[in-house]
C-alpha cells in the first residue's frame, strides 16, 4: 500500500514536470565575464590607425529624441535605453549545424518574443521570458535537417518560410498551424507583410508575394540569378505601396507591391564574372523614407533615392551590417572594425574611430562585427567569436568587452530591458 502511494506520487512529479514549459528553460542568472585581457589592452594603448579620423570629436544624442523603430523600414537600430550588461542566462537547445551559414531574427513584438529550436519548434515567449507555448509543424524527417526559421508578422498571423523550401501561416496566439506549403526553392530571406500578402526573396533571385490566407503565388519578380551565389541573407523594406529588395548580386529592385511590376532597378556591380558573386555580401537594406542605404564587403557604401533608385552619395569601405538611422547620424561599423559616423544627407564621415587597432593582426578575423544596437549612451555590438563589446558613443571607445561564447552570435536585439541574442544552441538574455 505504502509504496503503491509512493509510486503515485513520484509519477504525479513526473507528470506536473512535464506539463511545466519552463521547467527545462532558461539557465540560472550568472555574471558576465568581462574579457579583461582584451579590455585592458584596448583603453591602455595609445596607438592610432591610419584609418581614424577626427577620433576625439565628441558626438551626442539630442536628449530629446523619439524612439522611431520602424520594422517595415528597417530602421531599429536605436533602443533608448542602456544594459548593465551584469547578468546573464540562456534558453538552451541542440545545436544547430549551418546556423552560421544564415543570419535569423529574434521577432519582437510588444509583449512577446519569437524563436526557434535545433528542430524547427516555434517558440513564444511572454515579456518575462515564460514560455508561452512551444509548436513544432515538422515531419520527422525534417526535423533531422534542422530548418532554419525566419518570421513576419500580421495581426493574428505569424508568417514562417525556411531553409528548406517550407512556408506556412500559424496562429500566433496559439501556434497552431493554418495552412503549409512547399516551394521550389529554399529561403535566405527577411519577411515583409503588407496588407493580405506575404513577401520574401528565395534562393532563386525571385523576389516571390504569396497570399497570406492561402499561400498560393500571386506574383514574383525574376532578377539575375547565379549558379554561385553567397549565404547572405536577402533583405527587403516596404514603404507605402512599393518594396524594395537587394538581390545576391547586388541590385536593388524597387516593385509595385499590387501588380509586381517593377519601378527601377539599380545595379551596384559594375564587373560581374563567374563565381565572383559567390564572395558578395550585401548588408541589410535601411530606409529613412526617402533615401536607401546599404554597404558591402567590397568597398562600397551607397545611399540611393527612394523614388529614382539614382545614387545620391557613394563611400568607399566594406560593412555586411545593418547601419543604423539616428536623427541626422548614419552609424555603421566596418567589417574591420571601424565605428563610422556620417552624416546620412550628404555621406561625409564625421568620426571614425577604430575599435580593433589594439588587437593583434592575426586576430582581427575573429572579432568580425555581426551586428549591432544604439542605447542612449552606448552601442552593443557582437561578434563572431562570441563577444559583446560595449562602444561609449559619445567618445567612440570600448568601454567594456563581455564573452558569452567561442562561436558567432547573431545581432542583438532589446525587449523588456535587457538584450536577447541568437546563437547556435542557444538565445542569451543579458541585464
Amino acid at each position: 500500500m505504502v509504496k503503491g502511494y509512493l509510486n503515485f506520487i513520484i509519477f504525479l512529479l513526473l507528470f506536473s514536470c512535464s506539463l511545466n514549459p519552463n521547467s527545462k528553460f532558461w539557465t540560472k542568472e550568472k555574471k558576465i565575464l568581462v574579457d579583461k585581457g582584451s579590455t585592458t589592452v584596448l583603453s591602455k594603448s595609445k596607438k592610432q590607425s591610419l584609418d581614424e579620423f577626427n577620433q576625439n570629436f565628441k558626438i551626442t544624442l539630442p536628449k530629446n529624441l523619439k524612439l522611431n523603430i520602424n520594422q517595415n523600414l528597417n530602421n531599429d537600430g536605436f533602443i533608448n535605453f542602456d544594459i548593465n550588461l551584469e547578468k546573464m542566462s540562456k534558453y538552451n537547445f541542440k545545436t544547430i549545424k549551418s546556423f552560421s551559414n544564415f543570419e535569423p531574427e529574434i521577432l519582437i513584438d510588444k509583449n512577446h518574443l519569437f524563436y526557434f529550436d535545433s528542430t524547427g519548434s516555434i517558440i513564444k515567449f511572454d515579456n518575462n521570458s515564460n514560455i508561452v507555448w512551444k509548436q513544432n509543424h515538422y515531419s520527422k524527417q525534417d526535423r533531422k535537417l534542422q530548418p532554419i526559421l525566419f518570421f513576419g508578422k500580421s495581426g493574428e498571423d505569424l508568417f514562417i518560410a525556411d531553409s528548406i523550401a517550407n512556408y506556412y501561416v500559424i496562429n500566433q496566439n496559439t501556434g497552431k498551424l493554418k495552412w503549409k506549403r512547399k516551394h521550389s526553392s529554399s529561403f535566405n530571406s527577411q519577411i515583409k507583410i503588407f496588407e493580405n500578402k506575404a513577401l520574401i526573396i528565395d534562393m532563386e533571385n525571385q523576389l516571390r508575394c504569396f497570399s497570406l490566407e492561402t499561400g498560393e503565388l500571386i506574383w514574383s519578380v525574376k532578377t539575375q540569378r547565379t549558379l554561385l551565389r553567397s549565404q547572405k541573407k536577402q533583405s527587403l523594406i516596404i514603404k507605402n505601396d512599393k518594396v524594395y529588395f537587394s538581390n545576391s548580386i547586388g541590385d536593388v529592385t524597387a516593385v509595385n507591391i499590387s501588380n509586381g511590376k517593377i519601378v527601377w532597378q539599380a545595379p551596384t556591380q559594375s564587373n560581374i564574372t563567374f563565381g565572383s558573386t559567390f564572395f558578395l555580401k550585401l548588408s541589410d537594406i535601411v530606409s529613412d523614407e526617402t533615401s536607401i542605404f546599404f554597404s558591402d564587403n567590397n568597398d562600397q557604401f551607397f545611399s540611393l533615392d527612394l523614388l529614382t533608385g539614382s545614387i545620391n552619395w557613394k563611400q568607399d569601405f566594406s560593412s555586411e551590417i545593418r547601419p543604423a538611422l539616428i536623427d541626422d547620424y548614419l552609424i555603421t561599423i566596418s567589417d574591420n572594425g571601424l565605428l563610422i559616423i556620417m552624416d546620412k544627407k550628404i555621406g561625409q564621415i564625421i568620426r571614425i574611430n577604430d575599435l580593433y587597432k589594439n588587437i593583434k593582426d592575426k586576430r582581427k578575423k575573429d572579432f568580425q562585427p555581426i551586428g549591432f544596437v544604439v542605447g542612449k549612451s552606448y552601442i552593443y555590438l557582437s561578434t563572431k567569436n562570441g563577444r559583446v563589446i560595449v562602444i561609449n558613443f559619445k567618445e567612440g571607445k570600448i568601454e567594456k568587452m563581455v564573452k558569452l561564447d567561442n562561436n558567432k552570435l547573431q545581432r542583438p536585439v532589446y525587449f523588456n530591458k535587457s538584450l536577447y541574442i541568437a546563437k547556435d544552441n542557444s538565445i542569451i538574455r543579458l541585464n
